[in-house]
């Protein structure tokens, strides 16, 4: 059931946030607030914080500036992820924030998701989610500029003792040849292990039946669970009237 009361505008940042349950309803993106100057240096388009068809509403409490590669990837893919849990008997207690730290109205610079969901069975999983508001493109080329620049992963940790007994190669080896060692670490990790499928043998004739959604972009992206671990990439949802893309959250 959608429930305005669930979507926020903060007065002084500027944060549009979605606080509340998740739930399976028909998309609808019928009076859609209108595009503002915030929407063209990236010729943004219009994305759900929560999306129409879990429950998101069409108000400017819930609707914001998004780029399309956020919008239909790496946002849409996680709402993939919910949507899927919830056909499966799951709920999901969420809290999905448009991050601005500017003032009402203003873009939104990053986008993050953390769901609660409680599967059938009773376990639980905790998935966090995090993306920046820009082209892939653009991550990409800043990423490769970060790494070109000397030093830029050879700052101190405290923490680390190993670290500061090494040189950066050996280092880097090091951990590589770790993580290899170590049995689901980069499972637990891997960008699109979400697909609202609970993680066990239980499941498996469940997940036989589910397409899990491709991973298509960057996003940083986490899950703790009591029953086994997984991890997302997400995707938001954008309507076709107006802004020229199909909709990813009328389904």
């Amino acid at each position: 059931m959608r429930n305005p009361e669930n979507s926020s505008v903060n007065p002084n940042t500027g944060d549009v946030a979605y606080n509340g349950p998740l739930s399976l309803e028909k998309g609808d993106h019928s009076h859609m607030p209108s595009r503002t100057d915030a929407y063209l240096p990236a010729g943004d388009e219009r994305g759900h914080v929560n999306a129409s068809s879990l429950g998101g509403v069409n108000s400017k409490a819930n609707v914001v500036a998004q780029h399309s590669d956020v919008n239909h990837g790496a946002y849409l893919s996680v709402e993939k992820g919910e949507r899927t849990a919830l056909q499966n008997g799951a709920t999901i207690e969420s809290e999905k924030t448009a991050v601005v730290n500017s003032q009402p109205g203003d873009r939104p610079s990053t986008f993050t998701v953390n769901d609660s969901v409680t599967y059938p069975d009773g376990h639980t999983e905790a998935v966090h989610h995090s993306f920046t508001n820009e082209s892939y493109a653009d991550q990409a080329a800043w990423n490769d500029m970060s790494a070109s620049l000397p030093g830029t992963f050879d700052g101190p940790n405290p923490g680390d003792g190993l670290r500061g007994s090494m040189d950066s190669e050996s280092y880097a080896s090091l951990m590589e040849s770790t993580d290899a060692e170590m049995p689901g670490l980069a499972e637990d990790y891997a960008p699109a292990d979400f697909a609202g499928v609970p993680d066990s043998a239980d499941a498996a004739s469940v997940s036989a039946e589910m397409s899990v959604g491709e991973h298509t972009g960057p996003g940083a992206c986490s899950a703790d669970s009591g029953g086994g671990a997984g991890s997302a990439d997400a995707g938001g949802a954008d309507e076709g009237g107006g802004d020229g893309g199909a909709s990813a959250d009328a389904d």
